[in-house]
């Protein structure tokens, strides 16, 4: 049996796979996606038996039988369903065609590496191919993920809407941003030397995945045109009004839908490129009621009934935080943020589960009843509409008498949920130790430098990162951002 050649394409074809994987890895980062991406170069000649392939260093790529591909693609190209053929010319049938099988031959290539034995834990996605100058080889490139981690975000379930392929999800449109980067650098005039994105790329790779989802969201409520809807909302959420910060949704769905139950009817729509109107118009809408928007304008006030059957996937809500961000939400279902013109994965909230493994990780002395009671604080820190932090500090005695020229020691006492709240309302850190009792409140928290910071972040965040990265394994940190952000120091939710 024939097994992949793993060798270069051409002269530069493993820097231009490093390239992309570099890539990847940090649009990954940026929308607070925690994976590490693989990505391989599976390249076609006209002998089928002697797939190539340019492999990232832990996907062992010559395990895979690749032989079967083109074989597989030309069985699924004559399965296809022919009843949505196109008219026109000999020349526009022959290029429709080719993209057929190369469509084809990627789904069966994305299927055989995942029958490998590398492939086992991986999920693959396989972009287009392009012929590389120079090579008579037509390489698709492929990015893998570990498949657990990438199966828990969120995603929609609708994969087509008539002729139009939905975009799954945040991170789906990201993967094809990259990949279609990757194939039109490939099928250049010349044999790509390196990924022509580079790290500063990045947000610019990040921003057009999200205004692609956007659009596949329009597509599916109805709106089968090009929306502004991403700029829109960017520029609604940051424009206050009478100086107030907005707060509420836009239901994205058809006056058709027969689950959208009108409340009020405008006579003029309100164009959603019209921010001051549209911002005013946001004062309307609250929990229940929302602006009913049709991709392109919003008609009125509207409610989602209770029938709504969430399969359907054709009503979505745009909710406004607080100023300059705003959520993608599909039924209970957050599946894209933006903070401040930034996309990223919603975050998930603190979960009791994963609290109580970090907590008994760092400190395996406690028993079981006092992580109940540090759970119980950590829920009441997490309620700060205005942010704040809670230190858990194995000495915490010694930590807030260090500390105490920036901080109010208290005698050591156990704080309920309204007291935390009171607590809180001051600028710093709660420092309490393992059994929960609070040492100090107002904390300015010290620590030096690591590099591990997030510029986009604010300086409670920050801090934080900082003041970990010196204590270590003596606390752990909840960070409760203003905008409902929850970060819990140190995240083992990726470690083994």
């Amino acid at each position: 049996m024939h097994r992949t050649s793993a060798r270069s394409v051409w002269g530069s074809g493993a820097m231009f796979r490093t390239g992309v994987e570099r890539v990847a890895r940090d649009a990954f980062d940026v929308i607070g996606l925690d994976l590490d991406p693989g990505v391989l170069l599976v390249g076609f000649t006209d002998d089928p038996d002697l797939p190539v392939v340019v492999g990232s260093e832990g996907l062992s790529p010559t395990v895979a039988d690749l032989t079967s591909v083109a074989a597989d693609a030309r069985e699924r190209y004559e399965k296809r369903d022919r009843s949505q053929a196109a008219v026109g010319s000999r020349r526009d049938h022959e290029l429709i065609d080719r993209g057929y099988l190369d469509s084809y031959r990627a789904q069966a290539l994305r299927d055989a590496l995942g029958r490998s034995e590398a492939g086992s834990d991986l999920t693959f996605l396989v972009g287009s191919s392009a012929p590389v100058a120079g090579t008579a080889v037509d390489v698709h490139p492929v990015i893998a993920v570990p498949s657990a981690p990438w199966a828990s975000q969120p995603a929609l379930a609708t994969e087509r809407v008539g002729a139009y392929q939905v975009v799954r999800s945040f991170q789906d449109a990201l993967v094809r941003e990259l990949l279609t980067a990757a194939t039109d650098d490939l099928g250049g005039s010349a044999a790509p030397e390196d990924f022509s994105y580079r790290w500063t790329d990045r947000s610019a790779i990040v921003r057009s995945a999200a205004r692609q989802f956007i659009q596949s969201v329009a597509v599916m409520s109805g709106y089968p045109f090009p929306s502004e809807l991403a700029v829109a909302l960017d520029e609604i959420s940051a424009q206050p009004y009478e100086g107030r910060t907005g707060s509420g949704g836009l239901l994205l769905a058809s006056s058709e839908n027969p689950h959208v139950e009108p409340v009020v009817e405008f006579v003029e729509p309100i164009r959603v490129t019209q921010t001051r109107s549209m911002r005013k118009a946001l004062e309307m809408a609250d929990a229940e009621h929302h602006l009913l928007c049709d991709g392109e304008k919003v008609v009125g006030v509207a409610r989602l009934s209770d029938g709504y059957d969430p399969t359907a996937e054709d009503a979505f809500v745009f909710n406004v935080t607080s100023r300059g961000d705003w959520e993608l939400r599909h039924h209970d279902v957050a599946l894209l943020r933006l903070t401040h013109t930034r996309p990223s994965l919603p975050q998930p909230p603190l979960d009791a589960g994963r609290f109580r493994a970090v907590a008994c990780q760092v400190f395996p002395e406690v028993d079981h009843p006092e992580v109940d009671v540090l759970w119980d604080l950590s829920q009441a820190a997490s309620r700060a509409t205005h942010g704040t932090m809670l230190v858990v500090h194995r000495r915490a005695s010694e930590e807030a008498a260090r500390l105490a020229p920036q901080a109010q020691q208290v005698r050591p006492q156990r704080l309920d949920a309204r007291a935390l709240a009171a607590v809180s309302n001051i600028d710093g850190a709660i420092l309490v130790d393992p059994a929960g009792l609070c040492h100090a409140v107002g904390v300015i928290l010290d620590g030096r430098a690591s590099g591990r910071g997030d510029p986009s972040r604010g300086a409670r965040f920050n801090s934080a990162v900082r003041y970990h990265d010196t204590q270590r394994d003596e606390c752990l940190v909840i960070i409760v951002s203003e905008d409902g952000m929850i970060d819990l120091l140190p995240d083992h939710r990726h470690t083994g």
